[in-house]
């Protein structure tokens, strides 16, 4: 189903179950699917984490100072146990905690960057989201989205906002039942290569293909959770520590794939823009221009298939790993 602001829709229906005890519920989607904290982020920054160059002259902090950091946050709060930077916490209350709990031995390094440190802490909140999508969203818009748990995917310059709600109709936990998709599009206004308008696509942001696998693991997250909360309960400590560990390898499954996806995504973004470029070159008579657009899509293509060969090693790595996970439960029982 269609919304028009699917941000507030969410919000709204999230709202409305805390206050009233009941209404949609929707899939846990992994915080880390959004972005955490990390040392190697500390140190490099946002723009160059992803620099392979490893230049140190670049680093914001040293590896030491970035440990230390990422200790303080980990023991006042400031970081949760998925390692994801608290929602709510503001950069006035990161400083306060890091000005006064930060050792002499890094003082003066953390003074002379205290800013950009605390830029990065809280960029962390949505880093993955923000490498996909970059200004398309404001701040506040990038911290509903996690919030809420809503899935994005970009399609050129054509948003596509996703959320599923957990089961509906269920008479019992492991039955099979149904759930609602919701969907937002959000349409590029951008001007296209001839400097006109570009025209709106039917299924503008695509479909959600980037998603596709997250739908799948953010699946079976829930349900592990719901088997651990369960077992938990009835004092099943093997079944919880089972549970947890499926959980476990679910979200890191989520977290090695995520970049990948983004490569794909990005990868077919440009090559479409480029295959666009082709033909109005050809068309306006540009001949070399259409042959150096050619080596651009061959280069996003090539780029996209080793990605995908890239995740359906991790996919295999994973379902050994689940399979050997539940090949240990069954010799201890």
């Amino acid at each position: 189903s269609r919304v028009d602001n699917i941000i507030s829709f969410v919000q709204e229906a999230n709202d409305r179950r805390k206050i009233f005890g009941e209404g949609f519920t929707f899939l846990n989607i992994p915080r880390s699917y959004y972005g955490v904290l990390t040392k190697e982020m500390l140190r490099k920054g946002i723009d160059n984490i992803k620099d392979p160059s490893g230049n140190k002259s670049d680093d914001v902090v040293s590896l030491e100072c970035a440990h230390a950091i990422l200790n303080i946050c980990t023991a006042e709060g400031v970081l949760l146990e998925d390692s994801s930077v608290d929602l709510d916490i503001s950069g006035s209350t990161i400083q306060t905690i890091l000005d006064s709990k930060i050792s002499l031995e890094h003082k003066e390094e953390y003074l002379q960057n205290r800013e950009e440190i605390v830029v990065i802490i809280l960029h962390s909140r949505y880093v993955n989201m923000y490498n996909l999508l970059k200004n398309h969203l404001s701040e506040q818009s990038y911290i509903a989205i996690v919030r809420n748990q809503i899935l994005v995917d970009v399609q050129t310059d054509d948003l596509l906002f996703q959320i599923f709600t957990s089961n509906i109709l269920q008479r019992k936990p492991q039955d099979e039942s149904p759930f609602f998709e919701f969907i937002q599009r959000v349409c590029s206004q951008c001007v296209g290569p001839d400097g006109c308008p570009k025209k709106i696509k039917p299924g503008c942001g695509g479909f959600g293909i980037r998603n596709f696998l997250t739908l799948f693991l953010s699946i079976e997250v829930t349900k592990a959770m719901l088997a651990a909360s369960n077992a938990k309960r009835d004092g099943k400590m093997k079944e919880y520590e089972f549970a947890k560990r499926k959980v476990q390898l679910f979200t890191d499954q989520l977290n090695e794939s995520n970049p990948l996806l983004t490569e794909i995504s990005e990868a077919m973004t440009k090559e479409g823009a480029a295959r666009d470029n082709i033909t109005l070159s050809y068309k306006e008579g540009r001949i070399e221009d259409a042959k150096v657009w050619e080596e651009v899509t061959e280069k996003e293509a090539s780029a996209k298939s080793l990605a995908n060969d890239l995740l359906m090693e991790c996919n295999m790595k994973y379902q050994r790993l689940m399979r050997e996970l539940r090949e240990s439960q069954e010799d201890i029982q």
